[in-house]
């Protein structure tokens, strides 16, 4: 009998992944989105058959601890019945794992049902949000381009009600480059988030109409995460955690870095479409030219195990020659694959802002220690 194994990759044992259950179909029609190219208006569901099929071949290749990230488009989309068929066949199928379940939403469908489902059963969710109205609003519009703000609110406020924390995203754009300060207010102060983290929007070749010349180049963006380090030591609250900084301090003093775009890990994350196609992560999906198979045809184990996805493994993995020498290779591994120069094994386009925060966060961090300014819990801020 052929043993179920995966070809493992990454320093991750565990692949992890992502479900785009109802593909590009999304009730929001966001200037910078990765799909506002594509077809966001047809629904879309990933059919019964196929989610047992995934979940129960998911976990016999993987063991223990493992994550399911729900996703979209806007998930929520799928309707309550489908995340509830979801949790059945995870106990269906379960063994000795431990299942976590992730949803990133933009929000604006969660009512009251929605938080104290996703409360009951653990889930932990992701939101999608800009920064205050001003730079919320700006591109994260409904299809008669009005704002989404007020609604996204009020998605966080029956999550909260439920006891639900969740996390959130911010993307970064030009229009933003100006703002870290009235941003950084906003969710510490303001929102009162716990935790949240920023992806830069990068279009140098101006496909996306919508966004001509919001591209977050290499200074704005530095001098942006230099205000937020700035900020972030000055309010001196170890429950506060901003992911970038978290990624960068964690470089620092030698630990492992959590997500994807520090940690070489790319390879261990791929996306499932709703019609069983097989991508490396979401930023990459739709590339006909990177799918790995598809889930209708091919088992899971074949599709991971493929031709196509142990080339993109390989691709992203290598060292570029301009990071070999680099004092800072091993906390940054030329970056998210998605924003590489030239293709996969390019240049990391923020490879200019990396070199110049790590260096100004480990000055902060050094200034600190020397001067035995620590919070109450005995540690230094960047710790917290």
């Amino acid at each position: 009998m052929r043993k179920l194994a995966v070809v493992q990759t990454s320093s991750k044992k565990v692949m992890v992944p992502i479900i785009k259950i109802v593909g590009d179909f999304c009730n929001l029609r966001c200037a910078y989105c990765f799909y506002n190219t594509l077809d966001q208006q047809t629904p879309h569901v990933m059919s019964e058959e196929l989610q047992e099929r995934f979940i129960r071949e998911y976990l016999e290749l993987f063991q223990g601890r493992v994550q399911f990230i729900w996703h979209g488009g806007e998930p929520l989309l799928a309707g309550m019945k489908f995340f509830e068929r979801s949790l059945t066949f995870q106990q269906k199928y379960r063994k000795d794992h431990e299942i976590q379940n992730v949803v990133q939403t933009n929000a604006t469908l969660a009512n009251d049902a929605w938080a104290a489902f996703f409360a009951e059963h653990k889930f932990k969710v992701g939101i999608s949000l800009d920064g205050d109205r001003i730079s919320h609003d700006r591109f994260r519009t409904r299809r008669n381009e009005s704002g989404s703000f007020d609604a996204v609110m009020r998605g966080i406020s029956h999550l909260r009600a439920h006891g639900i924390q969740p996390g959130f995203i911010q993307t970064l754009t030009a229009a933003n480059a100006a703002r870290a300060s009235e941003d950084f207010t906003f969710f510490a102060n303001v929102l009162k988030a716990k935790s949240w983290g920023t992806s830069e929007y990068l279009d140098v070749v101006n496909i996306n109409r919508r966004m001509l010349n919001e591209t977050m180049g290499n200074k704005e963006l530095t001098e942006y995460l230099k205000a937020f380090i700035d900020l972030w030591f000055e309010m001196d609250d170890p429950n506060i955690r901003h992911r970038e900084i978290d990624n960068y301090f964690a470089g620092i003093v030698g630990r492992c870095a959590s997500s994807c775009t520090h940690s070489g890990t790319c390879s261990a994350y791929f996306t499932v479409e709703y019609d069983g196609r097989v991508f490396p992560c979401d930023r990459l999906a739709n590339r006909s030219e990177l799918c790995y198979g598809n889930l209708s045809d091919t088992s899971l184990l074949d599709v991971l195990n493929s031709e196509r996805r142990l080339k993109f493994a390989e691709e992203v993995n290598a060292v570029h020659p301009d990071c070999a020498a680099c004092e800072w290779q091993k906390v940054c591994h030329n970056g998210c694959s998605h924003h590489r120069k030239g293709g996969l094994s390019g240049k990391y386009y923020y490879c200019e802002t990396r070199k110049a925060i790590f260096p100004y966060l480990r000055e902060k961090i050094n200034a600190v220690m020397e001067g035995g300014d620590t919070n109450a819990n005995g540690n230094t801020a960047a710790e917290g």
